[in-house]
């Protein structure tokens, strides 16, 4: 257990964060606002990172010294709301009430077992599989964790894995990140993608290619990072072979007219997502449309309580903020700042290609680490230019080089997909840490080196 030092020291450095923001314009001046949109993220991500606060709490201490102290315009610091993530979010948890309370999640789990295999590693792979093969199809990671996740836990429940246990624990785990961090390597599949292909084509008339993109990150970052994915997990959370847990408890699918009710909804909004380059509809207004129409009392798809009860508000606040961090740091100034500190500590090597490649991979995960994944192509994407007078690489390449960061998440505050399964399973940040430090670091060591030299021969350095 903690000694009372190291339990008091989050809260500590919490309010010298918070101290900082007060008194950041009486001591800096002109740039007292990068300062203060650093202190209110420190105090924020503290908090969260070491469980020192519920989520929600820090949430709302950012918003409110954000506010308060005038750190962006309001717009800005509340843009996590009326950003499209976010309403994925809330569709993604009314997907994964929905999944459970209909019984669709059972009935789905059933089915791949059979189809996945009967031991617990096969399982593992069959999950993460399962999620990388719906990224092509499913361009919401929140929605592919919602779809998921439920049949996860159905899984684990048939398998005997009770709460706690870390088969458990493990299948969840597979559902979440095999449909998250490999399909980083498909441009459309995660949002971050999708932020740093706009700011490019803003900033600089930069264009990625759907192909392009997919041939130079997902045989590395894609496949190898999903069997280094099943490895992890196995011995990270090991467990005995499963065995049948028998029926669901009793109602689980008690209304088949329910159950047929959500199938053809959920159908129509993955046909619709995988459609979207037709019809032009973004894929977070079909997912709240989708989830509208399964909070309808009448289909009684959800319990009647639901959004009193069952919606996790203290969730869904806390990803608004971790969206708006980084459009404020980016509006405060701090992401110039950091830029320039971050060109300066790097000592960039004109020549040395690979290296420098390396250490912008580097950058973009410190940079993800301060904020959250979608603010990192935010910040860094203005910065490219610099960047690549500073290496000698091109453009290009210097873009390309952030999706070794963000594709390299360390801590679940950083990702709302990551979020949304700790919600919908219960499973505490811990166990998602300790995975997503073990995948982070391998991927450095092995996936990185790997990824340069597939970046070598196909000319892009």
């Amino acid at each position: 257990m903690p000694g009372p030092i190291s339990a008091a020291l989050p809260p500590i450095v919490s309010a010298a964060g918070l101290l900082l923001a007060v008194i950041a314009p009486w001591i800096f001046g002109d740039v007292a606002p990068a300062w203060q949109a650093g202190g209110l993220a420190l105090a924020m991500l503290v908090l969260v990172a070491t469980a020192a606060a519920p989520e929600a709490y820090a949430a709302i201490l950012f918003f409110a010294g954000a506010a308060i102290l005038g750190v962006a315009p309001p717009d800005t610091v509340f843009s996590g709301f009326h950003s499209g993530a976010f309403w994925l979010v809330l569709s993604g948890l009314v997907f994964g009430a929905a999944a459970r309370h209909a019984g669709l999640a059972d009935r789905l789990a059933r089915q791949a077992a059979g189809v996945f295999g009967t031991s617990y590693a096969a399982l593992i792979a069959g999950l993460v599989a399962a999620g990388v093969l719906l990224a092509f199809l499913v361009p919401a990671a929140v929605g592919r964790v919602a779809l998921l996740v439920p049949i996860a836990l159905a899984l684990a429940e048939r398998a005997g894995y009770d709460a706690g246990h870390p088969g458990r624990t493990g299948l969840v785990m597979a559902a979440a990140l095999g449909t998250f961090f490999p399909p980083f390597g498909i441009l459309p599949a995660n949002v971050p993608n999708m932020i740093l292909t706009g700011a490019a084509e803003t900033l600089y008339d930069h264009h990625f290619s759907y192909g392009g993109w997919l041939a130079l990150h997902f045989p590395v970052l894609g496949i190898l990072k999903a069997v280094l994915l099943v490895v992890l997990l196995v011995r990270l959370f090991p467990a005995p072979p499963p065995r049948e847990a028998g029926a669901m408890a009793p109602g689980a699918a008690a209304d088949p007219r329910a159950l047929g009710r959500l199938a053809l909804i959920l159908g129509a909004t993955l046909a619709l997502w995988a459609t979207d380059w037709l019809h032009g509809l973004k894929p977070a207004w079909v997912g709240l449309s989708a989830a509208a129409l399964i909070l309808t009392p009448g289909l009684r798809l959800v319990p009647a309580d639901f959004i009193r009860t069952g919606l996790p508000v203290g969730t869904l606040i806390f990803i608004a903020a971790m969206l708006s961090l980084g459009a404020v740091i980016s509006a405060a100034g701090l992401g110039d700042a950091m830029g320039g500190v971050m060109i300066d500590l790097a000592g960039f090597e004109p020549g040395a290609d690979a290296l420098n490649v390396y250490k912008l991979g580097l950058i973009s995960t410190v940079v993800g680490l301060l904020g959250s994944l979608h603010g990192t192509p935010a910040i860094l994407t203005p910065l490219a230019a610099r960047l690549a007078e500073a290496t000698g690489l091109s453009l290009d390449t210097v873009l390309m080089t952030q999706a070794l960061g963000f594709s390299t998440a360390l801590l679940p505050y950083q990702s709302p997909p990551v979020i949304v399964a700790l919600g919908l399973s219960g499973i505490g940040q811990g166990p998602a840490a300790r995975a997503m430090i073990a995948l982070g670091l391998a991927a450095m060591l092995l996936l990185w080196p790997l990824d340069l030299v597939w970046w070598t021969v196909l000319g892009r350095i």
